[in-house]
């Protein structure tokens, strides 16, 4: 085989003298290959516009996912800096409006038992039941006498002569004191040991200091409430004192 293979082609033009064209086969071969590699070009292009397209559409996706985000944020942040605002101005309704609307549910799950109680009188308009305060138990087993009380430094400083009625038997129980404000509200007091309790076949000397709560104010005490009960927490005797100024 030649290393340059040539073919020859035949032109006839009618009547006319017939021309002869030699042509190396590589001519033809590019003749049909060169559109080949044209179409491959060109699909190969397409492949790439459409990888770009949608990889720039992700772009784009990502993108507004982002700015979304980022408006969230934003608006986080001025929400963030109204609440610190609202703390930092220490406004009770404004406090309380905050509040309610982290639970519209329970608009009121972050008051106490006091604080519904005194929304419950004032949206009732009721007065303190004084009755229920100042009324007097005496079952005549337990005997006060000789009560001396003092209020220094937040502290109540209680002392009185417990006698027992009956001595025939053993008086069991123990105190409890409560201090009564001006405006009828009962703060009872605990005590951190056992100086209320008592077990006494006649007479006993009471002594105990007692911390005030610290809702109470000792200037807007009217007196102390005493009250003795038996084992089973029944009532026993119960009396109001009031307190010298």
């Amino acid at each position: 085989m030649a290393t340059r293979e040539k073919i020859d082609i035949l032109v006839m033009r009618g009547t006319g003298r017939v021309a002869r064209y030699h042509l190396a086969t590589g001519w033809l071969r590019a003749l049909w290959i060169t559109p080949l590699c044209l179409a491959l070009l060109v699909a190969g292009s397409l492949i790439v516009l459409h990888r770009e397209h949608t990889e720039n559409a992700m772009l784009r996706q990502r993108l507004d996912a982002m700015l979304h985000e980022h408006d969230s944020l934003g608006e986080r942040l001025v929400r963030l800096e109204n609440i610190e605002k609202i703390l930092r101005s220490k406004d009770r309704t404004e406090l309380e409006t905050l509040l309610a609307a982290a639970n519209p549910e329970n608009p009121g799950w972050w008051k106490g038992p006091a604080d519904k109680k005194d929304e419950a009188r004032e949206k009732t308009g009721s007065r303190p039941d004084l009755s229920r305060l100042l009324t007097k138990v005496d079952v005549n087993q337990a005997g006060v006498d000789n009560l001396k009380a003092s209020i220094e430094n937040r502290r109540l400083h209680l002392g009185f002569d417990l006698s027992n009625l009956s001595p025939q038997s053993a008086l069991t129980g123990r105190g409890e004191v409560s201090l009564i404000g001006n405006d009828a509200t009962l703060y009872p007091l605990k005590s951190g040991n056992d100086d209320l309790s008592f077990q006494i076949q006649r007479f006993k000397q009471i002594a105990t200091n007692l911390n005030l709560p610290a809702k109470c104010d000792p200037k807007d005490v009217y007196g102390i409430k005493l009250t003795m009960v038996d084992p089973s927490g029944k009532t026993i005797f119960s009396q109001v004192y009031p307190l010298s100024k």
